[in-house]
């Protein structure tokens, strides 16, 4: 089990631990089930730097010193999935185009326009969380990384191959309801009802942008996986806001 967390979070951060050695592919693509583990890591991370700073600076410079650290403990993994996503999704080409778009490594101008929508919004809605929501920190990544796998147990793989098939093939739904459940129970231990409301209608808004995007282009792919993970830290906080005290 610590063998498959330590996996999965020198994989998916920038955190300097040791990497595992002889890693086998099968051993790799079950470590998604700890991804909840490492988004919860993240967000500690975050939030001790959030109760550091919050006496020192004013609400834009910690949203944005909370953003940059964000993207260095993760490398921008995920952002690169949601960059190609975009390109393919947002230029109203065939199905078959849109995917070799989206294998496409160039980044194009639908690609630049989301990403700036989409940082601008999550830089904005960190710079407004307060003294007494600074905990939503800690559930926004861990809810991300147990949303997206609604994407990779729901939903047909798009490709004949790539990293994503193997999680895809790998996956379950008893590991993912027994880990939702735990989420819920935390997100409400640590913000209350923001919590587990912020995960239900997360976890439904991507289950709905999942179909769609699978029936239109017979499957997701790993890129359509981090572009979810991207979206939802987003839609999460959006969600959750009205309710946080």
């Amino acid at each position: 089990m610590m063998r498959g967390f330590l996996i999965a979070l020198t994989f998916f951060t920038r955190i300097p631990l040791p990497i595992p050695k002889d890693v086998t592919a099968e051993e790799f693509t079950r470590s998604y089930r700890f991804y909840p583990l490492v988004g919860l890591v993240i967000g500690l991370l975050l939030w001790l730097l959030a109760k550091v700073l919050i006496p020192y600076y004013p609400p834009l410079i910690l949203g944005a010193l909370l953003l940059g650290a964000e993207l260095m403990l993760t490398g921008g993994i995920h952002l690169d999935g949601f960059m190609d996503s975009m390109d393919g999704l947002l230029s109203a080409r065939s199905p078959e185009r849109i995917l070799e778009i989206m294998k496409d490594s160039r980044v194009g101008a639908h690609a630049s326009m989301a990403l700036v929508g989409l940082l601008l919004l999550k830089f904005t809605l960190l710079a407004s969380l307060t003294p007494s929501t600074l905990a939503f920190l800690i559930v926004m990544p861990m809810l991300s990384r147990w949303v997206f796998q609604i994407g990779v147990i729901g939903f047909p793989y798009a490709r004949s191959q790539g990293l994503g098939k193997g999680f895809h093939e790998s996956s379950q739904w008893l590991p993912f309801l027994l880990s939702g459940g735990v989420i819920g129970g935390l997100s409400f231990f640590l913000v209350g009802l923001a919590g587990p409301l912020a995960c239900g209608v997360t976890a439904l808004i991507i289950t709905l942008m999942a179909y769609r995007i699978s029936a239109l282009l017979g499957g997701l792919t790993g890129d359509l996986y981090g572009a979810f993970i991207e979206l939802s830290e987003v839609i999460c906080l959006l969600v959750a806001f009205p309710f946080l005290s």
